[in-house]
């Protein structure tokens, strides 16, 4: 009897465990299921739903220390519009229906991007080591609002403005989460590229490479060469090119753009392209050529599209034009790195240029790879001088690449490229053309295909795998030449990258990401962009 009652016991026992872990894998399937009910891109690295909804109306009230005041005002900008509410912003105090946004230090290990944010049904607080963190929070409050809340009148069609209650804990994986927009091939309004700033800090993304020379255009004034926009930024008249694809932006439209890009917490990068896509420098003045023209700019596909004519590197005064275009862009850019492009450069016109051979002679050269690889070198000298990092196209890496400059990896058919880079300690951005060119169509790169991409390949060490620094989508401007076509090259497959670049890669859930986009197309529709009816969007639950 003695013998049975224990097996009875132990039976019960099982039977007990049992239950408790059948109770754990329900509640942790609850949890998930929970966490799914809410549609942020990009996904946070910790997400714990709790109960409760708060509810916004006229009477809530915005708090914030005066150095947070900035970000109070984007805040309540975001809101008003559709809701009519014009939330006052107050000191810190304990205070109900309230959204506090407030520093704290302790927040460090979240880094310069994170943020905590708690909706609860009193109150939302957002907090983060810095304003740049209080921003992110603010966006990922922004988008658990209803789609609604994004009109630019006041929504008759809810009255409601409440969120469920959640904890939210997060911060990027990478620090360089980019997108570059070819600004030569097709020049791009001020507006337009304003409204791309507004978009990009919706999503976390933090840098937007601006592609401001090429063969077809060059798009930045400088004051040194004034022929580079009165001849260079614009085709010539036998092409009928429409008015408002070439141009040029003043000092004072960079200003306002970088001034506009701080305030979403984006940072600008210039690229000012050499040796070669220089046809609209070489236009202007062609004793900057290995043959001295005369040389004309034309839309991309009325002529060659990688020309043979590229910067003399033989010639000095190539040095001394680059040196003063540089000195100018340097002081209308703050950020932390200079683009110089470095791509499709033919060394044709080197091979037969006595003044590039006498120059592959007195500095010991080896053939005219190594020539690029000192010249980008001796440009580097350049924007190091002007307390610039430099970074590249990766072509720098032809030659020899020096032990400071960056490299950007665009061809991703050279899968051996970034392994390349990193092992020689230098850092890395990827926007391969395999995921990340949106110039290239659905077919080719869907929006699902560029969410699959993982910048850190499983060959490289933890020590190595710090040099990457991000991800960056590109748009060249050659095919699609209307904002509206941008918009549908860019969005949806945009939230992709942004979820690359800021989400722990054990976070991707490509069913739940899916789901999120098809969500937030409505989000996108009150925004007015015009995005891509993407089919591999489709069968989605």
């Amino acid at each position: 009897m003695k013998l049975r009652a224990t097996r009875m016991k132990r039976l019960s026992d099982f039977v007990l465990i049992m239950f408790i872990l059948l109770g754990l894998v329900n509640c942790k399937q609850a949890q998930e299921e929970s966490v799914q009910n809410f549609i942020i891109i990009p996904q946070p690295v910790e997400i714990t739903p709790t109960a409760g909804v708060f509810q916004l109306n006229s009477r809530t009230k915005i708090t914030c220390d005066e150095e947070l005041r900035s970000k109070a005002e984007q805040l309540a900008g975001f809101l008003k519009p559709a809701t009519g509410y014009n939330l006052p912003i107050t000191g810190i105090g304990k205070r109900k229906n309230v959204i506090s946004l407030s520093l704290d230090i302790s927040l460090n290990n979240l880094g310069n991007e994170g943020y905590k944010l708690d909706v609860r049904p009193k109150r939302i607080t957002i907090t983060a080591s810095s304003a740049v963190g209080i921003l992110y929070g603010i966006q990922s409050l922004r988008q658990l609002f209803p789609a609604e809340i994004e009109r630019k009148n006041i929504s008759k069609t809810n009255d409601s403005w409440s969120i469920p209650c959640v904890s939210i804990t997060d911060n990027p994986r990478f620090i360089w989460r980019g997108l570059m927009l070819d600004c030569s091939r097709t020049f791009w309004s001020k507006e337009y590229i304003k409204r791309t700033l507004r978009l990009m800090s919706l999503y976390k993304l933090n840098v937007l490479h601006l592609h401001l020379t090429d063969d077809q255009g060059w798009r930045i004034e400088i004051e040194k060469y004034p022929e580079l926009t009165q001849k260079g930024a614009r085709f010539p008249a036998k092409w009928n090119e429409p008015k408002e694809r070439e141009g040029f932006y003043t000092k004072n439209d960079i200003r306002e753009i970088v001034d506009y890009a701080t305030q979403h917490n984006v940072a600008i990068v210039p690229e000012i392209e050499m040796p070669g896509h220089s046809m609209a420098v070489l236009a202007c003045y062609p004793e900057l050529s290995c043959t001295g023209g005369p040389f004309e700019i034309h839309p991309f596909f009325k002529g060659p599209s990688v020309h043979k004519d590229i910067f003399c590197a033989g010639n000095e005064k190539t040095f001394e034009f680059l040196e003063n275009v540089l000195t100018e862009v340097v002081e209308m850019f703050p950020s932390e790195y200079i683009h110089i492009g470095g791509d499709e450069a033919p060394k044709k016109r080197w091979e037969m240029c006595k003044k590039c051979q006498a120059r592959l002679i007195e500095e010991r050269l080896k053939d005219e790879h190594e020539l690029q690889s000192w010249f980008i070198k001796r440009i580097e000298k350049l924007v190091s001088g002007q307390g610039k990092k430099l970074i590249g196209w990766d072509e720098i890496l032809e030659g020899g690449l020096s032990s400071t400059a960056s490299v950007m990896y665009w061809r991703g058919w050279l899968e051996d490229v970034p392994e390349r880079v990193v092992s020689k300690g230098n850092d890395i951005v990827m926007s391969p053309t395999s995921h990340c060119y949106f110039d290239y169509k659905y077919e080719a790169i869907s929006t699902m295909k560029a969410y699959e991409y993982e910048p850190v390949s499983n060959k490289l060490s933890k020590e190595h795998s710090n040099n990457i620094l991000g991800v960056q989508a590109n748009f060249w401007s050659h095919i699609d030449r209307t904002e509206a076509g941008v918009d549908k090259q860019l969005f949806p497959r945009i939230l992709s990258i942004s979820e690359v670049g800021w989400s722990p890669n054990n976070k991707k859930d490509s069913t739940y990401f899916k789901e999120k986009v098809i969500k937030q197309l409505i989000r996108l529709e009150k925004l007015g962009v015009n995005y891509f009816h993407d089919p591999g969007l489709k069968n989605v639950k």
